[in-house]
């Protein structure tokens, strides 16, 4: 039988750390593995100017940035996931676009998602779809809507028992650094 993947977006944030923690748990749980998800967003023109000014060269030279520093980030998580919760390392999936667009994509293609996982707050934009309640996160809320699989938004404050124990470990640290 084919192992269950769980899914957790990754957007460099300290709420991303915890949720991608907590998938970890699930994945453990389950005995199936962790994925992890980013969503690369190079916007079209810069800050509302005319393309013109923006131009392929430069578009394409910000994408390979972008991707540099998504696999960067990516692989640093994966590391602590495999350190901290003793799961094989996670598999990453980069994509081009929007993360409420791309990330159903990548879920329509693997038959072996079975679960989505989010940070109700990341780096992502601040708007809410309307007739949602706001305390989903922004992702969760529009993911939750398009998906087959279940759509698990994980808050700051998720409880230690619901995260990969080292994984939690490390959230205690960062917010003492932050203090």
């Amino acid at each position: 039988m084919a192992e269950h993947l769980i899914l957790a977006a990754v957007d460099g944030s300290q709420n991303a750390l915890v949720a991608a923690g907590v998938a970890a748990r699930f994945a453990s749980l389950l005995s199936g593995r962790l994925g992890l998800v980013t969503v690369l967003q190079v916007p079209q023109v810069p800050l509302g100017f005319g393309s013109g000014l923006f131009s392929e060269g430069l578009r394409d030279r910000l994408m390979q940035e972008a991707r540099a520093e998504a696999e960067k980030t990516l692989q640093g998580v994966a590391e602590r996931i495999h350190e901290a919760c003793g799961l094989h390392l996670p598999e990453y999936f980069i994509a081009s676009g929007v993360p409420e667009v791309e990330i159903p994509k990548i879920v329509a293609a693997d038959a072996q998602i079975i679960m989505v996982v989010v940070g109700r707050q990341g780096f992502g934009t601040e708007s809410k779809p309307r007739g949602l309640p706001h305390a989903l996160g922004d992702l969760g809320a529009k993911l939750s809507l398009s998906l087959r699989v279940p759509v698990l938004t994980v808050p700051t404050d998720a409880l230690e028992g619901q995260i990969c124990a080292g994984v939690a470990q490390l959230g205690a640290e960062a917010k003492q650094e932050e203090a």
